[in-house]
């Protein structure tokens, strides 16, 4: 017997919900990242000198400071792109399978089309870290993860039998 229609909806949604906050967590980490790495070769650059260091401890506490300073704002803009890419994903899923494949590309997607409409309306991308090609890599890259966790999370060989 099949599920109710409810319980495969609600199974959804709170699919959906995880894979968002896996991709603000790993994607606000990444824009830290890039962030970091920036103002270490130009506070270095200014002093005429390697890359400045940064401690362990303020690094940590840099990437607290983006999680909680940017949480609202990139969780809304992603979460809305990623929402998107996974409805026409999952129709694209219907017909030709591969669900991790076609999500994961379909997350990666949806952040390239966010930040690249965002430069072209906007002038920015409004992340930092996702300025240049790497920091765009690692935004897409953190979409892709959020698509295959969705698609893991909301597989069919996950629902439990009904008895």
């Amino acid at each position: 017997m099949t599920q109710p229609w409810i319980v495969r909806m609600l199974r959804r949604v709170v699919a959906f919900v995880v894979a968002a906050c896996a991709m603000v967590l790993l994607g606000s980490a990444a824009h830290s990242y890039f962030v970091q790495r920036a103002w270490s070769g130009a506070a270095g650059h200014a002093f005429g000198t390697a890359p400045a260091g940064i401690p362990f401890a303020d690094r940590i506490g840099w990437a607290a400071h983006d999680l909680f300073g940017m949480f609202v704002p990139y969780a809304a803009v992603t979460s809305i792109a990623l929402l998107i890419a996974f409805l026409i994903a999952g129709a694209l899923a219907r017909f030709i399978g591969f669900r991790a494949i076609v999500f994961g590309l379909g997350g990666a997607l949806a952040l390239f089309v966010l930040f690249t409409i965002m430069r072209n309306v906007l002038g920015t991308v409004g992340i930092f870290g996702a300025r240049g090609p790497a920091g765009l890599a690692a935004q897409m890259a953190v979409g892709a993860v959020a698509g295959v966790l969705f698609a893991r999370l909301t597989s069919s060989r996950n629902l439990p039998l009904k008895s």
